[in-house]
């Protein structure tokens, strides 16, 4: 406003002084910027080819398997470090549909996972696939053979912690498929359950075939089992892990290798006692028990 005299004094605007003369630039107030949209945010995954690659193998190769499982045989097989760290990738294997969710199992008290068809081909990128099962399967496993796919890693993870075992090499149904199937290579005598491979007091590697059985099959069926493993010239042994007490003894009776070492024991005194579990077998046509450290050590691999 022009005050006496023609004189034009300064007016005090909020914080800024405009003096109102043509021949001063006048100092103007900035508008604050314009906030861009940001879109809705993606949740990406980085991979490591050493961390993702084997904790998704590890699922891959588990076929099914329970949270809990997941988190303690990561942390045993130094894969993450932390649960959390463990936590955050499955998260981000489900938003990123690498993993899926089985239905509830009212046995099982956590969730149970299984590798789709992204997580395969993901593991594939990353030079990892195996033959066994790949994104082009045809059909992928069911959910009906997850409890037995579970009951056999409650087994390897007590292994795990155990101070003898858990040195061992674990080989899965998956892994030992793949290898059966590839060219040049001996096979095993049949696609086991799990191969485990320990090293004696001597040095000497040795190999342990695992088959875990829920229900009693045919006896034709168990004939045929008998006849394929006879022939098995790469293993020690083969353990069979009955899913009941009942089973143990049919199982003695109706496996009958003569020339080739078998034994069987129950699902829950392997976990709790491994290598002193009680074992079953046949010898001199005779039922026989034994822990299962007498038993390797009469083999000629004490441990």
């Amino acid at each position: 406003m022009a005050g006496q005299h023609g004189h034009n004094y300064p007016q005090k605007i909020g914080v800024v002084m405009d003096i109102g003369t043509p021949e001063t630039a006048q100092q103007v107030t900035p508008l604050p910027p314009r906030r861009k949209r940001r879109s809705p945010r993606v949740s990406k995954i980085t991979f490591e080819a050493d961390g993702d690659g084997r904790l998704l193998s590890l699922i891959r190769n588990a076929t099914f398997i329970s949270h809990k499982q997941l988190l303690g045989l990561a942390l045993c097989l130094g894969i993450k470090s932390s649960k959390d760290a463990v936590r955050k990738r499955i998260r981000r294997y489900l938003e990123n549909g690498l993993i899926r969710l089985v239905p509830a199992m009212p046995q099982y008290v956590s969730a149970v996972y299984q590798i789709t068809r992204e997580g395969l081909s993901a593991l594939e990128s990353l030079g990892a696939g195996i033959c066994s099962i790949s994104s082009e399967t045809e059909t992928l496993p069911s959910a009906l053979q997850a409890p037995h796919f579970l009951d056999i890693n409650e087994v390897r993870l007590a292994f795990s912690k155990d101070p003898i075992l858990s040195r061992g090499d674990w080989l899965t149904d998956p892994e030992i498929k793949a290898r059966n199937t590839t060219p040049g290579v001996i096979p095993y005598a049949k696609d086991y359950d799990a191969i485990l491979k320990l090293t004696d007091g001597s040095g000497q590697e040795f190999l342990i075939g695992l088959e875990y059985e829920r229900t009693y099959k045919d006896a034709h069926r168990y004939d045929e089992i008998a006849q394929r493993i006879e022939t098995e010239r790469q293993l020690c042994c083969v353990l069979y892990i009955a899913g009941s007490i009942d089973l143990v003894a049919r199982l003695i009776d109706s496996i009958c290798c003569p020339r080739f070492p078998l034994c069987v024991t129950t699902a829950g005194v392997l976990k709790q006692q491994c290598l002193d579990s009680n074992i079953g077998f046949m010898a001199g046509g005779s039922r026989r028990r034994s822990t299962l450290r007498q038993y390797l050590a009469s083999l000629k691999h004490p441990i």
